[in-house]
Parts: C-alpha cells; structure tokens; sequence
C-alpha cells in the first residue's frame, strides 16, 4: 500500500516537472511567451537621450503604448493584442474595431527606489520619417508621406460662433509623484479622484493658456475612468458627442493624458525639457489614431496634419518639449472629428509642477497655430 501510494507520488512530481519544463520552453518561443512579455519593451530605435538605457524599459504607458512591444526594424509588424476591455457583445464579428485601453499600473515601487530624468529625442538616422524637423514613431503598417502632410492645408470643421476647443480626459484621475509640494490619497497607484492633483490640473492650465490666448475652450472634468478604469473611451465617446452635438463650433478636440515609463528593475523615469530651452518642465508627446484596429476613421491623416503644424511650432520654439508624435492602430475617439489628438502630459514620474509647466508652454505654443487655423 505504502508502495503504491509513493510511486503515485513520485509519478505525479515527473510529471509536474516535466509539465513545468514544457512550460518554460515554450513560453521561450510561444504564444505564452509573448504574452508574459508584453509589459518589456525591446530598444527603441531612434531614441537617444541623457540615459541611453531605453533597452531596459518595460512599457507601460497609457492609453496606447502598453499594449504590444516595440519593434526594431529588422522584425516585421505583428498583430496587436486586444486590450481586455469586455467587448460590447458576447461573441463580436470578426471585423469588430479593436479598442485600446489602460490596464492598471503596477503597484507602487518600494520606497528608495530611483527615478531618473530623460529627454526623448529622435535620431537622425532615417528610422524615424520625419519632415520640416517633425519626426513620427510609426507604431502601425500605414504608409506615411510626411513631407506631403507638412505641406498639406488643414481644415478644422467647427460651425458657427462658439467654444472652438474641447478638453476631455478619458483617464482623468491620471495622477503623477506625489511630492511634499503636491501629496494626494491614492484612489489606484498613481491615480486619484483629486482633481487638484491628477490629469485634471493639467488640463485647467492648458485651458487657461488657451483662454488667455483668445480661444474659446470648455474642459470637461468628467472621471470617465472610476470608478472602473476599462471602459473608459466608450465613456469618453458619448462624452465627446454630446458636446459636439450642443456646440457644433468646436473644431479641436484635445484627450489628455499623462503617460508612465518604468525600468525592468523598478526604476521610473520621467521625462524632461533640455533646461536650457525650458527649466523644471516635463515633456509633451503628441499621439494619433488610425483605422487599422478596425474603427471607422478614414480621415486619420487629416488629424495627423494637424499634429505636425503643432509640433512645428513647438519644436521652433521651445525644442525639446515635444517628444516624436506617436502613430497607432486605435482611434481613441479620433474618428469623432478631424481635429481630435491626445496629447500625453509627462509621466508619472514627473512632478504636477513639471506637468503644469509643460501643459502651459503646450498651449501657449499651440494657440497662434490653432487661431490662424480657426480663421482668428
């Protein structure tokens, strides 16, 4: 008896070692593998900074650059994994658009843990398109001809007399390092439902740079990501809607967010402004949907058009503040109206000050642009 029950013992640890060594070896190869892996980035080409160890960072970035891994020019493109947002029916057709959204960020770090300052820049070596000093991180399979969109005319869509610009956040409990100057209570790690600590104070200031610039801009305060982070942009839609169904004068809608980047050994980094162009100021990165995740947006490129003019003007004058625009296959809303972007305020490594800072200089850089386009 005691026999048989040892050798039925020693018959299930085989097998559980063997089952374990499959495991491994195909999460090596497999589609396990992959999936473990979709927090690590592999080195960003083009990137060049005051660290140089972008190899080491685990992406996990909001609302668009968590989800699949950065891919170096020698790979082909490969099919971006859905984010786990229920889908809108038990069983979506095939062709159903695929919607990005956030997962929650990883726990807070232990205390001591480093948080490093970078400038993301591109490098001219030709893996960026760029035109006119305007570079893109092209995270899709679309074709882009820059040059023919720098020089492309821009029409902003908005009817009548009227707010011209709307701020919206889907992600607006977003919220950045806490510091002795700026402490908040947590509703999620780096997130909170203060709306004089996150994403919010963020968009009060680019509302008000607008504002003193001569544009009229309504700023949605609408937490449409608590208290359930998935399902945010279908909120954030039916938000946007209504208010281009109320004011049909609005031409531009900004989405902003902040983003996150952190170390496979736990380091956050933040991003920075060279000081000599502008001090204790986070960086900004323009980002724009397609229709390769399957949403309707035909007129992605006119959007894009848009973010080369402001980032134009904003390399002209305050370089360093902006980082590459970034390309990608959702439409985060983008299809709503040709003059929709998300811009990503810091991370949550920088400071709010930092992030204030650069939302301010953001609008007050943007604002002549915008006015001449809006025909001011």
């Amino acid at each position: 008896m005691k026999w048989a029950k040892l050798s039925r013992r020693g018959a299930a640890l085989l097998f559980g070692a063997l089952a374990l060594w499959w495991l491994i070896g195909a999460g090596a190869g497999g589609s396990a593998g992959r999936a473990l892996a979709l927090g690590r980035a592999e080195p960003l080409e083009g990137l060049t900074g005051t660290v140089g160890l972008w190899e080491r960072l685990a992406l996990s970035q909001s609302p668009y650059l968590r989800q699949g891994r950065v891919l170096t020019a020698a790979r082909p493109p490969v099919q971006e994994a859905p984010e786990q947002d229920p889908p809108p029916q038990a069983s979506p057709a095939p062709s159903a658009p695929v919607q990005e959204e956030d997962q929650p960020l990883p726990q807070r770090s232990a205390d001591g843990v480093a948080v490093v300052a970078q400038t993301i820049l591109p490098a001219a070596d030709g893996s960026y398109p760029s035109a006119e000093g305007v570079y893109l991180y092209n995270r899709t399979a679309k074709a882009v001809d820059m040059a023919a969109l720098a020089q492309a005319e821009i029409t902003l869509t908005g009817q009548g007399k009227g707010p011209e610009i709307l701020i919206v956040h889907t992600h607006a409990t977003e919220a950045y390092l806490p510091t002795a100057q700026d402490p908040y209570v947590e509703s999620d790690p780096y997130r909170t439902t203060d709306d004089s600590h996150n994403v919010l104070r963020v968009g009060d200031e680019m509302a008000a740079a607008f504002a003193q610039a001569g544009l009229n801009v309504l700023h949605d305060r609408t937490l449409h990501d608590y208290p359930n982070y998935n399902g945010a942009y279908g909120r954030s839609k039916q938000t946007v809607e209504e208010y281009l169904a109320a004011y049909p004068s609005i031409s531009v809608v900004l989405d902003v967010h902040r983003d996150a980047l952190v170390g496979e050994d736990d380091t956050i980094y933040k991003v920075m402004a060279d000081p000599a162009t502008r001090s204790d100021c986070a960086q900004v990165m323009l980002v724009v949907g397609t229709d390769q995740g399957g949403a309707d947006h035909p007129d992605w490129a006119r959007n894009l058009a848009l973010a080369i003019a402001l980032e134009r003007a904003l390399n002209q004058e305050a370089p360093t503040l902006a980082r590459p625009i970034t390309l990608r296959s959702s439409a985060f809303n983008q299809q709503l109206s040709p003059g929709s972007l998300l811009v990503e305020v810091g991370t949550h490594g920088n400071t709010l000050q930092e992030s204030i800072t650069a939302a301010r200089a953001f609008a007050q850089i943007s604002a002549p642009v915008l006015a001449q386009l809006l025909g001011r």
